[in-house]
């Protein structure tokens, strides 16, 4: 935002304040106006001019109106860090003195000018008129300069707490933000251990060639990564992308005893997905459901759509789960890293599970259920 709108929404802001500060005045000159002009209306030959009577009150309340700034000023100036209640009462006790004498005085001078009540209006010198109004207003206008002292804290705790309160959420969104990077910058050295893991195994092996392939894809697998560290969410076609390339490195691992298949809709390849979802739920069944097995393996992957949802699926036909197996006590981190970012990304509006595909001995299928939604960006991006 430039500077020339702040000032614009700063202005904007001065005019509402001083426009309402006014507009309460006036309203209240008004109301108290009508009842002055049908008081007299009751009292004989007493039919003044209603318009004198508003401008006279209109004036003598908007003496008020341009003393209220001062009062809010020194209220504010009370309210400090070192602010307490003795202290406050010996600053507004003298201005709770001075200034609603200042407003008869002013009230006094104005019925002068004006004359509300033409040949009837009071001729006396201003001083004996001042000695009377102030016995008889005074103490009206040592109760208004409170009530607008008490209605100006009351709006400047009101800000005070809208403020603490709007700290308070975004203090929440940046927690909330940098816990999910963090879960997220945990799975790049899981992954990259694991393969790295991989590699020593086939040097070891004497498989060179295997391992050169190992490195060149895993090279393009961290760039791909590092590129897209900065989102939570991609779209389901990069995230395919990343998992293709992780999957090249382990066909060369497992070489014929890993068969890959997808069922894309595509519809669903434009829908924004968790950053490195389908890496760790891959992972997991190559390493429970292929490689336990001497036989050769079926990794399969599904999305499509079912209404406003968007559905992800990843199966293997290995052993399947044991009984009781519960995921909170699997202590894996991509699993365990997984649930903790859809719980923070969607809330309760996702659902992941884990069972087996048909009983024990029959492979797994890790489902993930998450609101469809098309484009670029994060949830928690800005």
């Amino acid at each position: 935002m430039s500077a020339e709108r702040i000032d614009v929404g700063a202005a904007r802001v001065d005019w509402l304040k001083w426009g309402s500060l006014f507009g309460f005045w006036a309203l209240f000159s008004f109301l108290n106006a009508n009842q002055v002009y049908f008081e007299m209306l009751h009292r004989p030959g007493m039919h003044h001019s209603w318009w004198r009577i508003v401008f006279w009150q209109l004036a003598v309340w908007w003496v008020w109106g341009c003393l209220t700034p001062l009062v809010l000023g020194v209220g504010k100036r009370v309210t400090g860090a070192d602010a307490s209640w003795p202290r406050g009462l010996l600053i507004h006790l003298p201005f709770s003195l001075l200034l609603p004498a200042a407003h008869v005085a002013a009230s006094v001078y104005i019925r002068m000018v004006i004359q509300p009540f033409d040949v009837w209006s009071d001729t006396r010198p201003f001083l004996d008129q001042y000695g009377g109004e102030l016995r008889s207003l005074f103490l009206f206008d040592f109760f208004v300069y409170w009530a607008v002292l008490g209605v100006g804290y009351a709006f400047d705790y009101r800000g005070r707490y809208r403020e603490r309160e709007s700290a308070a959420s975004e203090l929440k969104a940046q927690l909330a933000q940098a816990k999910l990077e963090a879960l997220k910058v945990q799975l790049h050295p899981h992954f990259l251990f694991n393969t790295l893991h991989t590699i020593s195994g086939l040097v070891r092996g004497g498989e060179r060639q295997p391992a050169v392939n190992m490195i060149a894809g895993l090279s393009e697998l961290l760039r791909r990564a590092l590129d897209s560290a900065d989102e939570q969410e991609v779209p389901l076609r990069e995230e395919l992308k990343f998992v293709e390339l992780y999957l090249d490195i382990q066909l060369v691992r497992f070489s014929d005893r890993l068969t890959v298949r997808t069922d894309i809709a595509p519809e669903t390849l434009d829908a924004l997905v968790p950053n490195m979802l389908l890496q760790p739920l891959v992972e997991n069944a190559i390493r429970h459901g292929v490689s336990p097995c001497e036989s050769p393996g079926t990794i399969t992957i599904n999305a499509y759509r079912s209404g406003r949802m968007l559905h992800l699926e990843v199966s293997d036909d290995g052993p399947g789960l044991q009984s009781g197996w519960r995921i909170g006590e699997s202590g894996g981190i991509g699993l365990a890293n997984t649930v903790e970012r859809l719980k923070r990304l969607y809330g309760a509006d996702h659902r992941f599970e884990l069972r087996s595909v048909e009983g024990v001995g029959s492979g797994v299928t890790a489902s993930v259920v998450m609101p469809f939604r098309e484009g670029r960006g994060s949830l928690h991006s800005q």
